[in-house]
């Protein structure tokens, strides 16, 4: 290898004893491979490429390709500072290199004379002044081919010349990988068959049929609670019980203020006394005084308008006393928010409800809503026991929306739980899963983009 260097770095016949030309030779091989490796960017490195290499290899025109196999692009020509891959030219060179790949590949390295290779019906090879051309390709160290250079010239290709320049491609090729990386240049040759599978895969899933799903807050709630609100315009004088206690049937819950209903109660039996007395006193006299006989019916009607003012007054008196009206727990916030506070008749106080038939009282913002009927699957991930969801199926949802806490337009839908329900109690919080009608999975992943979307712009 060495005496067939040597040779070709000879200039010619008459300079065979010249060592200064020999020395001439080896430093521009030497000069090359170092510039090589000393190059920043890949495109400083095709231009050296295409622009140096004529200077060793005695080539007329190079040609520094890249790309995969199948689809190598020219990124440098000699003396030409950027390349328009749309030219003539350009492509009849990659499809001189293609029908290369076709005809035996591009792994090694391969010289031959025009028209050979040249597409059919070529007439750019007339044109073309360099008939010899040289084929020599950038490999990695496991073989996988990058890139590779493309040199011609007007006379036929020597041994030793093929061999200074497949000595060249191998120290470019060391060079790109440097910069590049060899994983980056594996990854680059398979990165458009690998995109091209996967949007396949990718438009074959967006078909596949899946359950339209929203996640919302839940929380367990009773069956038909016993609501137990003001009986009277008042004040909470106290409350008896506290959160979450059992109550029975009777027990009291809570007292109203009842100063003022206890002292009419007092007048209006007093009231009662006076026309009692007023009536004895009429029907005594009326015996012998006709004109007391005549008031005996307005006497006795007063007397029936004072028990009914009492009787109102011991009923009213008697809803201050507030009672279970069923076995359950009581459920409301604080005793403190509730014990001085004046309410008005019907206002809701607290509830009193059965710890053994619960539900889930989910709570859907209006932005998530999907439609949801009745008997659509429910899981609830509950923050006591997040690891084991509760199954449940929806068995009522509100007709409109209504504001939540935190200021939120929500639907309220109602889940039956699946079986007995396991180590949960009333008022437990967590976030629940409802299942909708079946959609295509590219639907489900971008109905909230294509949502706001055409909200945001009227669509």
């Amino acid at each position: 290898m060495e005496q067939n260097i040597k040779a070709s770095l000879r200039p010619s016949a008459a300079t065979v004893a010249d060592p200064v030309a020999v020395s001439k030779g080896y430093e521009l091989l030497l000069r090359a491979e170092a510039e090589a490796r000393q190059v920043q960017t890949v495109s400083e490195l095709a231009f050296l490429i295409a622009n140096e290499t004529i200077r060793i290899t005695k080539c007329r025109q190079a040609f520094a390709l890249a790309g995969r196999p199948e689809n190598l692009i020219v990124k440098a020509v000699t003396s030409i500072g950027s390349v328009d891959r749309n030219s003539p030219r350009i492509r009849w060179i990659e499809a001189i290199v293609q029908s290369l790949r076709a005809d035996k590949g591009v792994e090694a390295p391969r010289d031959f004379a025009l028209p050979a290779y040249c597409p059919p019906g070529d007439t750019e090879h007339v044109n073309f002044p360099y008939r010899f051309i040289a084929w020599f390709p950038f490999k990695l160290r496991d073989g996988t081919v990058f890139g590779g250079m493309l040199l011609a010239r007007e006379m036929p290709w020597t041994e030793a010349d093929l061999l200074i320049a497949r000595r060249l491609s191998g120290a470019y090729a060391h060079a790109w990988a440097a910069l590049v990386g060899e994983r980056r240049l594996k990854r680059r040759i398979k990165v458009k068959p690998l995109l091209a599978a996967a949007a396949v895969v990718a438009v074959t899933l967006g078909f596949y049929p899946v359950p339209l799903t929203v996640l919302a807050p839940v929380e367990v709630a009773p069956i038909s609670p016993r609501i137990i609100a003001a009986p009277i315009d008042g004040v909470i004088d106290s409350i008896v019980v506290n959160p979450d206690q059992a109550v029975r049937v009777g027990e009291p819950l809570l007292k109203m203020s009842d100063v003022m209903l206890r002292n009419e109660l007092a007048v209006a039996e007093q009231d009662v006394r006076v026309a009692e007395a007023k009536l004895m006193q009429v029907t005594q006299g009326a015996v012998s005084d006709p004109k007391l006989r005549a008031d005996l019916a307005i006497t006795r009607s007063e007397l029936t308008v004072a028990a009914a003012k009492r009787d109102y007054a011991r009923d009213m008196l008697q809803r201050t006393d507030v009672r279970a009206p069923a076995n359950g727990i009581a459920i409301y916030t604080d005793r403190r928010d509730w014990v001085g506070r004046p309410v008005t008749t019907g206002e809701r106080i607290m509830e009193v409800a059965d710890p053994d038939r619960m539900q889930l009282r989910i709570d859907v913002p209006v932005a998530d809503a999907i439609a949801v009927s009745k008997g659509a699957k429910v899981r609830a991930f509950l923050d006591s026991d997040p690891l084991n969801p509760a199954s449940a199926k929806v068995v009522a949802a509100s007709f409109e929306a209504r504001m939540i806490e935190g200021d939120v337009l929500a639907y309220r839908i109602y889940a039956a739980l699946d079986g007995e329900p396991q180590q949960m109690r009333l008022g437990i919080r967590g976030t629940a899963q409802i299942s909708g009608e079946k959609v295509a999975l590219a639907y489900y992943l971008f109905r909230k983009p294509i949502s706001v979307i055409r909200q945001r712009l009227g669509l």
